[in-house]
């Protein structure tokens, strides 16, 4: 009875998506998406990642519900479109799209869904909004192997979401600094990113010797060291609501970690374009 419930559940929610497709909370009408922009999109990485970056992902809320090769997969696809300036809602969808290649119908009602917490609220109360969705899951489909479909789409955009967000440091005038940390194999990595006179500044603390590099299109900077240590660099005047790649290199190993920074114009909403 429960599985012939769900059964006319999914077949409704497909109808009405395809008589009246639904609007992302940014959009005001119906409209098409480009191809995934490429402008500076870094050297694609591999189908998984190496265990000294996804060590960090398997401790994640949501990524850590997902069996270990998909997580990494996912990982992987994150890394490939954080650096691309989309919309939110287009980036969960690209993020797992390959992963569900006979869902395709429903994948933009479900990041529809699971992106209306993030609009409803902010702060503290935004956390609690993702814990009661990530709880209600995990109580209801008793583990991602026996979820239903669309239960699966659901965890993996959460997950992705949860990465992305992860990978994403924004500051403003009214919020100057920003850290992350991120453990690898090797030690924990340690971000900070500050904002002040019109100066964006990254102080990127290596477990390891490595190199960083802040790009933005058209230029770039670097620094490098060989041993375990602080680097710093700075970036005068840069754009609001821009996209700042910032690539993470330890050495011997063969693909960097991409971050992307953005500084917010005071007037912005945190939730805005590129920043989860």
């Amino acid at each position: 009875m429960q599985e012939r419930f769900q059964a006319l559940i999914k077949q409704r929610l497909l109808s009405e998506y395809e008589n009246n497709p639904p609007l992302f909370p940014w959009e005001s009408e119906v409209s098409e998406y480009p191809a995934e922009a490429t402008d500076y999109a870094p050297a694609a990485v591999a189908a998984t990642q190496s265990p000294l970056w996804s060590a960090h992902v398997s401790a994640l809320k949501v990524p850590s519900l997902l069996p270990a090769a998909l997580m990494n997969t996912l990982f992987a696809r994150c890394q490939e479109i954080v650096t691309s300036p989309i919309k939110q809602g287009v980036r969960l969808v690209r993020a797992v799209e390959d992963l569900f290649p006979e869902s395709a119908d429903m994948l933009e009602p479900i990041a529809n869904m699971v992106l209306v917490p993030a609009y409803r609220s902010g702060g503290a109360s935004l956390d609690a909004d993702k814990d009661v969705i990530i709880q209600k899951l995990a109580n209801a489909v008793g583990g991602y192997s026996s979820a239903m479909p669309e239960q699966q789409v659901a965890l993996s955009m959460l997950a992705a979401q949860e990465i992305l967000g992860a990978l994403t440091l924004c500051v403003s005038a009214a919020r100057p600094s920003e850290k992350r940390s991120w453990v690898t194999t090797v030690g924990v990595l340690e971000l900070t990113v500050g904002y002040e006179h019109d100066q964006l500044s990254v102080v990127v603390v290596l477990p390891d010797g490595g190199q960083v590099r802040l790009c933005d299109g058209d230029v770039e900077k670097q620094a490098v060291r060989s041993q375990p240590g602080s680097l710093d660099l700075t970036w005068a005047k840069p754009a609001f609501e821009k996209n700042y790649i910032l690539e993470v290199s330890l050495q011997g190993e063969a693909h960097a970690l991409n971050f992307v920074i953005q500084v917010a114009d005071a007037g912005s909403s945190p939730y805005a374009v590129g920043h989860l």
